[in-house]
């Protein structure tokens, strides 16, 4: 969700299945937890995971977890601002708060690292330049020059593959997440060629803990109706696997959760939808169950909501209504959580995004705005940081300390260095 939403512009303008009990997955997949347990993953972004080690981890009294996971981004698109591996090599921010690898690992030095890798060239033309450089087909744009755009694209990749494993730690990669996004462009095709080779890579270069996270959007909208070549029409009943790698090369299914069946009638309220946004989101747990993966639900917020503010509002129109911190427990989290444990089976990891949108640039929306418009471009998000409500902290903090979630460990807030008091100097007698 980081990186590219500047095409979702457009697109804005724009019933729970039964869960079979028990479905297997393989024994020893990086990130997995314990049996019967859910691996709480926090994010998504550096000064996001700082403010909450500072505000909740960092006080003693809550006795907080930490997360069992903690979720970054980077990219892999040449000739761009930013360097392609931006957050890893260095800090960056893309306007949706600071991504520095090096001090989110510091601070949380037992969590495992969830990484979404964006690749797409949608601000480009939609030329899926960096699929094809990646498998290697012999497009004049990507065989020109010395070295050619495949020979550095696939050095990146190997420069990825080589830092992920040197962490020394579970990393959950999500490629080219949200992959049926329309607002990211991906060629199907090009999109499950580019994943097994970065699989292949993977398995080359021995990072044995680094899993793969085929990650879908679950956006309830068929976005392209006339090309339905694109595969962007969620209610064909081969979506899903028009996309799919494969299972030799997928180790998690993702999805992104943003509504739930409580929250769908405020959120949609002034929108309309093509399949339900929680049928949908059954669909792949479904999907995952047959192909005998674990789901990681990999991207999870209350957009619209306030926590900070106490309002909720529909995601297509910034129109805020004023209510309680319990009734945003009420209107969002209770429901995500239910649905989580309604599918323990196959739900292994789930994250929540803990961020103030509203603070940082590519999400703001202005009050009145209408997403997609001016004032509102990617979107109507808000602000979601748990801490900023004391009833959603004390209800958050409620659940994330029974026995189904898997929890990490975070360093402590740093002790301020005492000013030294200064010896005075003996008078001369």
């Amino acid at each position: 969700m980081v990186a590219g939403a500047t095409t979702v512009a457009a697109l804005l303008a724009l019933t729970a299945l039964p869960s079979p009990a028990g479905a297997a997955v393989q024994a020893g997949t990086p990130g997995l937890p314990p049996a019967g347990k859910v691996a709480l993953v926090l994010g998504q972004d550096s000064d996001t995971l700082s403010d909450y080690r500072r505000d909740v981890l960092g006080n003693a009294s809550l006795g907080a977890p930490a997360p069992a996971a903690v979720t970054l981004y980077t990219n892999l698109v040449l000739g761009g601002t930013p360097a392609p591996l931006a957050g890893m090599t260095g800090p960056v921010d893309w306007g949706a708060g600071t991504v520095d690898f090096a001090r989110t690992l510091r601070e949380y030095p037992d969590s495992s690292l969830a990484v979404g890798l964006y690749l797409s060239d949608a601000t480009a033309g939609c030329n899926n330049q960096p699929l094809r450089a990646i498998i290697g087909r012999p497009d004049a744009d990507v065989t020109a020059g010395n070295p050619n755009l495949i020979t550095q694209y696939r050095a990146k990749v190997d420069e990825m593959v080589n830092r992920l494993k040197a962490y020394d730690r579970d990393v959950l990669l999500r490629i080219g997440y949200e992959f049926d996004g329309p607002w990211n462009c991906y060629s199907a095709d090009f999109y499950k060629e580019a994943f097994r080779y970065i699989k292949g890579r993977i398995d080359a270069l021995g990072a044995t803990r680094v899993a793969t996270v085929w990650q879908s959007a679950a956006w309830p909208v068929n976005t392209h109706p006339d090309h339905p070549e694109w595969r962007y029409i969620v209610t064909d009943p081969a979506h899903l696997d028009a996309w799919y790698p494969g299972d030799a090369y997928v180790d998690w299914i993702g999805l992104s959760s943003f509504y739930n069946s409580r929250s769908v009638p405020s959120q949609w309220g002034c929108g309309s939808y093509d399949t339900d946004p929680v049928g949908l989101q059954n669909r792949i747990l479904d999907f995952a169950r047959a192909h005998r993966k674990p789901a990681m639900v990999a991207e999870a917020a209350p957009q619209g909501s306030r926590t900070g503010a106490k309002s909720t509002s529909c995601i297509f129109r910034n129109s805020p209504a004023a209510v309680s911190g319990q009734a945003i427990w009420d209107g969002w989290h209770a429901g995500y959580f239910d649905w989580i444990d309604r599918n323990r089976d196959v739900i292994r990891a789930a994250a929540y995004i803990n961020t103030h949108w509203d603070a940082q640039t590519q999400w703001q929306c202005a009050g009145g705005a209408q997403a997609g418009g001016p004032g509102c471009a990617n979107g109507n998000w808000g602000d979601s940081r748990v801490q900023a409500d004391p009833t959603v902290l004390s209800r958050f903090l409620t659940e994330i300390r029974k026995s189904t979630w898997a929890n990490g460990t975070s360093t402590p807030n740093p002790t301020p260095t005492p000013t030294p008091t200064p010896t005075p100097t003996p008078t001369p007698t």
